[in-house]
C-alpha cells in the first residue's frame, strides 16, 4: 500500500518508482485504497481538496514512519506513513566472454555442416541480442595469434566491456562486428587468456554483479606465461585454472565454464573450475555424466545445446539482484523497514524474508553497499523460475528469518 502527501497546485510526484504520464499524473496512493478516491493532478487543475494533516489514514493509527524524524528535519504528520510499495528493476550486471577461437574451432560441429566457431558465433549473438540495455558486455577472443607465434595470445579486448544500450548501440554493432571479422587459429593459452579477462572484468566501472563466461574446446596447450609447446598431443596442466577461478569468486567474479565438442578430455577440470569459479550446476559430479559446467561433447546437436546453455547463463547472470529506488530529496531511508514481496504467476504474493549475513540459500540480502536488493541462491532460483513480480515495500520492520 502506498501513501502520499498531497501538494496543493502540483504534479503527482515521482516517488520510489511511481511513474509519471505525461501532463497529467496519477498515483495510486494508501488513503485511495482505503477511502476509494485517488490522488490526482494536471496541469489545468488549479484547485486541490485540502488535506487535514494530523488526520491519519490509517483506521487503526499504526502509521509507522519510514523517514526518521531526526534525518528529514520533520516529524508527525509530516512523516510519509508506513506501506509503501514500489517495483523495482533488475540491477545491472558485468559480463566478460572469454572465446576460445583456436583452430580447432574450425573442426565441424556435432549435429551441423557448419564448424563450431560458425555455430558458437550464432549463438553468442543470439543470445547477446535479447539481453538488456543495462547488461555491460566485453568480448576477449584468444589468442588471436598463429600456432607457434609468442606471445602465444594478444592480450587484447576485442570489445571493451560498456553497457549494451538500444538496439543499434555503438556497442551491439562493436560487438557484432567483432564476432563477424574473427576466424579460428592459433594455439589454446586458456590460463593466460583467462587472468586477462579477469584483469578487465575487475577494471570495469559499471556498477552491478561480475562474470566471465569462458567457452573452450580442448585442454590447454599452454600453460601461465605461454610455457609449453602449444601442441594438442602435449597437453599443459589445466588444473591451476581451479584455484584462479577460486580466487576470482573471492574477489566477486562468478566464472561460467561452456565446454564445447573437443574438451572431453578436460571435463573433470572444467567441472572443477566452475565449481571453483561459483556457478556450478545441482546435483554435479565432476566424474560426469552430470558436470559442475556446461558441458558440449555429449549433445547431438551443439548449436542447439550452446544456445540454451548460454540463455541458462543469461537467467542466472541478469536475475538476482534488483535496485533499491531511492527517497525523496531530502529524506532518509530506515533499511529495517524494507521489505521484499514476491508474485509469482497467478499465485498470491507473498513476504520473503531476509537472510542471516554471510553465505545464504534462502531469503535475501543488502549488496555491501546497501543500494541493492540480492536475492539468495534457492530463493534467487525460485524467483528466477517464475514469470511473477518483485515489489520493495517501504515503512513496515524488516520480517527476518528466524532461528532454527
Amino acid at each position: 500500500m502506498t501513501t502520499a502527501r498531497a501538494l496543493g497546485g502540483e504534479r503527482c510526484w515521482r516517488l520510489f518508482g511511481l511513474r509519471l504520464f505525461g501532463s497529467k499524473t496519477c498515483a495510486a496512493i494508501g488513503l485511495a485504497s482505503i477511502l476509494g478516491s485517488s490522488a490526482c493532478s494536471s496541469d489545468e487543475k488549479k484547485q486541490e481538496t485540502p488535506v487535514d494533516p494530523n488526520a491519519s489514514p490509517f483506521p487503526d493509527g499504526n502509521t509507522g514512519e519510514i523517514f526518521n524524524p531526526d534525518e528529514t528535519g520533520s516529524g508527525g504528520a509530516e512523516q510519509f506513513c508506513a506501506g509503501q510499495e514500489a517495483g523495482t528493476e533488475l540491477a545491472p550486471s558485468i559480463i566478460e566472454l572469454l572465446v576460445d577461437t583456436s583452430l580447432s574451432m574450425d573442426e565441424t560441429a556435432p549435429g551441423s555442416r557448419r564448424s563450431k566457431w560458425l555455430e558458437t558465433r550464432q549463438a553468442m549473438l543470439g543470445a547477446i541480442d535479447v539481453m538488456p540495455g543495462t547488461a555491460a558486455i566485453g568480448v576477449v577472443f584468444y589468442p588471436d595469434v598463429e600456432v607457434g607465434a609468442m606471445p602465444c595470445f594478444d592480450s587484447q579486448a576485442d570489445v571493451a566491456i560498456q553497457s549494451l544500450g538500444g538496439t543499434s548501440s555503438t556497442q551491439r554493432s562493436q560487438i557484432s562486428d567483432a564476432f563477424g571479422k574473427e576466424s579460428p587459429r592459433g594455439s589454446t593459452p586458456t590460463h593466460d587468456a583467462y587472468k586477462y579477462a579477469l584483469t578487465q572484468v575487475a577494471a570495469a566501472t559499471q556498477p552491478g554483479q561480475r562474470y566471465l563466461v569462458l567457452i573452450t574446446d580442448g585442454t590447454p596447450t599452454y600453460a601461465l606465461g605461454c610455457k609449453g609447446s602449444g601442441n594438442q598431443q602435449d597437453p599443459a596442466d589445466p588444473t591451476p585454472l581451479i584455484p584462479e577461478a577460486a580466487s576470482a569468486l573471492g574477489r566477486g567474479i562468478k566464472t561460467f565454464v561452456v565446454g564445447s565438442p573437443g574438451s572431453e578430455s578436460a571435463r573433470k577440470s572444467l567441472s572443477q573450475m566452475a565449481e571453483a569459479g561459483g556457478t556450478s550446476k545441482p546435483g554435479c559430479s565432476h566424474n560426469g555424466p552430470n558436470y559442475c559446467h556446461f558441458d558440449m561433447t555429449q549433445q547431438p546437436d551443439f548449436g542447439a545445446a550452446l544456445r540454451d546453455a548460454l540463455a541458462s547463463i543469461s537467467g542466472l547472470a541478469l536475475s538476482c539482484a534488483y535496485d533499491v529506488p531511492p527517497p525523496p530529496s531530502g529524506s532518509a531511508l530506515d533499511p529495517s523497514k524494507v521489505n521484499v514481496l514476491f508474485t509469482p504467476e497467478g499465485g498470491e504474493r507473498e513476504v520473503l524474508l531476509r537472510g542471516a549475513d554471510g553465505s545464504c540459500s534462502e531469503g535475501w540480502q543488502y549488496s555491501p553497499n546497501g543500494k541493492q536488493i540480492v536475492l539468495c541462491g534457492d530463493t534467487c532460483d525460485r524467483v528466477r523460475s517464475s514469470s511473477g513480480d518483485v515489489t520493495l515495500q517501504f515503512g513496515c520492520a524488516t520480517q527476518v528469518i528466524g532461528p532454527r
